[in-house]
């Protein structure tokens, strides 16, 4: 059986056009019944709008040179980051 959480679970997947198969028909078909998981979607949609008008900020350089010694330094002791 398809439940919410798995709809809920693949709704990202979905916008990104990355169900195939039985995958895709059964989320189509649990969201075109379910009013819960519509309203999730449409909540996740209004959300990614509102997320793609906020104007990007410049990292500083040295934000961005500390992030990379860091990593370097963490593949070195073997640790993954």
């Amino acid at each position: 059986m398809f439940a919410c959480r798995d709809a809920t679970e693949l709704m990202t997947e979905e916008g990104e056009g990355a169900l195939s198969g039985w995958v895709r028909l059964r989320y189509r078909f649990h969201m075109a019944i379910c009013p819960h998981c519509k309203a999730c979607r449409h909540q996740m949609d209004q959300a990614l709008s509102i997320a793609k008008e906020i104007p990007a900020e410049p990292v500083p350089e040295t934000v961005e040179d500390r992030a990379v010694a860091a990593f370097r330094e963490a593949r070195k002791g073997g640790r993954t980051v």
